[in-house]
């Protein structure tokens, strides 16, 4: 660790001037106050009701953008995922699952949780899966469009904040059953698991016989699939909570599960238009499954002081069963491929918080947080099957496997504030700390066969390779016979410090501007041992600072005009710089040790209107200028789907408009109809670098673009959220809420093709979602239909000549019904 490097973060908390945003208070309520004739009314509302979230964002001074409880239980949204893209200018790739904002992916983003980072469950990506954060533990979740110096500086496209629920009010205890049918996988009756996986609850774990695998065989569990049982989505799930004096508790645990079977094809084509690969039949099965408890205690010791203690478990399990038909031109026919894999992932998130109100003017924050994360892939297999003789291929051990991985990480962190309030001028430091341990350890257990392997059937490949057999195999883990099962892995011991300074002016009853910066100093020692790889090691170091500029004009009672600018970079991930290899079935992906940080400048101009309460009317216009941005491609290479990670443009911008209507359009009675809507439409550019320079920079790697310029990656030319919704109700207690939901996602880049190859781009879709509420005092009834145009989730691989599906599948339309009762 550089103490040099820290001191001059811890310098900053000194600065004179110096303010910072404090954190995102964990209170449940907001506070209105409103003096008649020396009279103060206060009213007291739940912070993830639409109307109190609207009226955040109307007094911020900051631009913000936040989707509560309330909204998403109308429109029958169940997970974090899915949430986020409810919020203007966002989307979902479906060729990866990454969350893009205003174009920008999974590198640009940050996820936190109460204000404080949580680490990624894959180490292919920087971002946590939100799919396994459900809405049912969640008060709000925040999306930072606009930078400000409280959040990390690795940052472009937003930071995702979810607060967790706190108890308030009344004590309750609400239990809820749910169920749901995908009418796809309904319709297919052989839905396929691989033997082995982690099971119905996702705790099961498959390993591997170490020794000599020539005595004793290795494996535990069976090549063949097996079929599954009745493929009903299912959800149960418990929350209550009470006030104990000073305390007050809720509490979460839930479990939910889905099945979905979808058919389709996937492809990559040579600058000739020839096939490297063409599978043009590929099934696939894919079963989740969620458990999840969270515990929030607070406690108030007075109106002055609060502690807060969030604990939140996550258990997560995803099994695949693939199965591949079409043609492979490194084998030169045509082949059946068997993939199944699944994945284990547990994470403990541990926070504590404390507020401080000290005298009339002064405020303290401060959190502290323990993360740990441990993700599997317990037992991947692969077999490759001749489709003519049906011969077990040998010669390569990537075409029979086994693959083991394991993912340790754990996070130490924290952040102190302390601001003071002058007349016309809020003062406050901050300081922002936190400490990574990662490692990442993976096997590979390839087959080989002593002569020619015999004819089997793909659906019984155990005929052949089983114990009995044993004798047949060759195995190759690319290790040593002395140590043939040790396991290759890389290490990230990763430090951050950083000091943020901020200051609010109000220049006038209308007018306030927030000026600040943030210091970041980030070193990372890595470590490597791998067969390809060999033996290596690397330290970055990055020491950024991060000016901001936040203004707000309030127009009147009811309308703002904002304008920022702010300064970021984007960090490569410790897996894109380490040169190991992932291989999938379609494409083999390498680290690369000589990439660096790129710079992103921000800007944002923004109004906004406030007809009444719970109603929005907006207008944006934003841009990005990226320096040295970071991309996975394509290289120079002799297999045309090998890709790794460079810096590929001297310099990109993003230039986009976004809108957002949310509006009471007509009432009556009891009832009324209303509407809240919203799109983004943004153009990208980027240079590319010449082939001279990715070479120079990338230890002689070589990247042939087919232009001098294009599209920055995963940029939509629109995007757009529209929903109606019908509210009745009746008694006080008893609502029907109705809401139809129609999203629209553009034609965007989603990899850059090079050496002739075209780009990839996935088409345009369009998704429409049916939700039906209904609560009767204490007794809750849903029902939704979900995906119900089944639209297909394409890339299409544009060659100069001729356009082929890179990959295509549907989804599948899902009816679901669901009933909870509140005591």
């Amino acid at each position: 660790m550089n103490f040099r490097k820290i001191s001059i973060a811890v310098m900053l908390l000194t600065s004179t001037g110096a303010v910072i945003y404090a954190q995102e208070k964990k209170s449940d309520t907001t506070k209105s106050e409103k003096e008649i004739e020396g009279v103060i009314i206060k009213g007291s509302t739940k912070k993830g009701t639409e109307s109190n979230l609207i009226q955040i964002q109307k007094k911020s001074v900051e631009v913000i953008e936040r989707v509560g409880y309330a909204q998403l239980a109308k429109q029958g949204v169940s997970d974090a995922a899915t949430a986020v893209t409810k919020a203007t200018g966002t989307q979902k790739s479906e060729g990866n699952g990454q969350i893009f904002v205003r174009g920008l992916g999974d590198r640009y983003n940050g996820t936190t949780l109460n204000g404080l980072p949580i680490p990624s469950d894959d180490p292919e990506y920087k971002n946590i899966g939100l799919g396994i954060f459900k809405t049912s533990m969640v008060e709000y979740i925040s999306l930072d469009k606009v930078y400000n110096p409280k959040i990390l500086g690795d940052f472009g496209g937003a930071n995702v904040n979810i607060v967790s629920r706190e108890h308030s009010g009344k004590p309750h205890f609400k239990i809820g059953l749910g169920s749901s049918i995908n009418l796809q996988t309904f319709e297919k009756k052989d839905f396929k698991l691989q033997d082995g996986g982690p099971g119905f609850f996702g705790f099961r774990e498959s390993t591997f016989i170490k020794g000599n695998p020539y005595q004793t065989y290795p494996f535990t569990t069976k090549w063949n699939y097996k079929n599954a049982q009745n493929p009903f989505n299912t959800d149960f799930n418990l929350e209550g909570g009470a006030n104990f004096g000073k305390f007050s508790l809720f509490a979460y645990g839930g479990f939910e599960n889905s099945y979905e079977f979808s058919k389709g094809q996937e492809g990559l084509y040579f600058a000739n238009n020839n096939p490297d690969k063409n599978y043009n039949n590929i099934e696939r099965s894919l079963y989740k499954s969620n458990t999840t408890g969270l515990v929030n205690l607070a406690y108030k010791l007075d109106t002055n002081n609060k502690i807060t203690i969030t604990s939140n478990y996550i258990h997560s399990s995803s099994q695949s069963a693939k199965i591949y038909q079409g043609y492979v031109n490194d084998l030169d026919r045509n082949v059946i491929i068997k993939r199944g894999d699944n994945k284990i992932t547990d994470l403990w998130i541990n926070q504590l918080f404390g507020t401080h109100k000290v005298a009339a003017t002064w405020v303290a924050d401060w959190a502290l947080g323990y993360n740990i994360l441990r993700s599997k892939r317990p037992d991947r297999l692969q077999n490759t099957i001749d489709a003519e003789n049906l011969n077990l291929l040998a010669g390569s051990a990537i075409n029979n496997h086994r693959y083991f991985d394991d993912l340790k990480d754990e996070t130490v962190l924290g952040h102190a504030y302390l601001s003071k309030t002058f007349d016309r001028v809020k003062i406050a430091i901050g300081y922002d700390g936190q400490y990574k341990d990662r490692r990442f350890e993976y096997t590979t257990i390839g087959l080989n066969f002593v002569g020619v392997a015999p004819k089997v059937d793909p659906a019984n490949i155990d005929v052949f390779i089983n114990p009995a057999n044993n004798t047949l195999f060759t195995y190759q883990t690319f290790q040593p016979s002395t140590k043939i099962f040790d396991p290759f892995y890389y290490t990230v011991k990763q430090s951050l410090q950083s000091g943020l300074v901020n200051a609010d002016f109000t220049l006038s009853d209308q007018l306030i501007i927030q000026a600040g910066a943030r210091f970041d100093y980030v070193g990372m020692l890595i470590n490597w041992v791998d067969p390809i790889a060999d033996k290596g090691g690397k330290t970055k170091v990055y020491n950024k600072f991060l000016p901001s500029l936040n203004a707000k004009y309030s127009v009147d009672d009811k309308q703002n005009l904002r304008l920022s600018f702010s300064k970021t970079y984007t960090l490569p991930q410790a897996k894109e710089l380490i040169p190991i290899a992932y291989y999938d079935v379609t494409t083999n992906t390498y680290g690369n040790p000589d990439l660096y940080a790129s710079d992103n400048y921000n800007f944002d101009l923004k109004w906004e209107m406030f007809p009444k309460s719970g109603e929005l009317i907006s207008v944006s216009a934003f841009g990005k200028y990226i320096q040295n941005a970071i991309a996975r491609t394509n290289y120079a290479s002799a297999t045309p789907s090998d890709m790794s990670y460079f810096n590929i443009s001297n310099w990109g911008y993003i230039l986009g408009a976004e809108a957002e209507f949310r509006k009471d359009i007509y009432s009556w009675n009891r009832s009324k109809i209303y509407t809240f809507i919203n799109a983004t439409y943004m153009h990208s550019e980027q240079e590319y670098k010449s082939e001279d320079e990715i070479s120079a920079e990338n230890s002689g790697k070589r990247i042939v673009f087919n232009t001098g310029k294009d599209d920055i990656q995963g940029v939509s030319d629109f995007i757009a959220n529209a929903n109606i919704g019908y509210h009745y109700k009746w008694k006080d207690v008893n609502t029907l809420d109705l809401v139809v939901s129609y999203s629209r996602v553009g034609k965007n880049l989603y990899s850059i093709g090079t050496t002739g190859i075209g780009n990839f781009y996935e088409v345009a879709r369009d998704i429409v979602d049916l939700n039906l509420s209904l609560t009767l005092d204490k007794i809750g009834i849903g029902i939704s239909a979900k995906n119900f145009l089944n639209p297909h989730f394409k890339i299409e691989q544009e060659n100069t000549t001729q356009t082929f599906i890179h990959k295509d599948y549907t989804k599948g339309r899902q009816l679901g019904i669901s009933i909870f009762y509140k005591f």
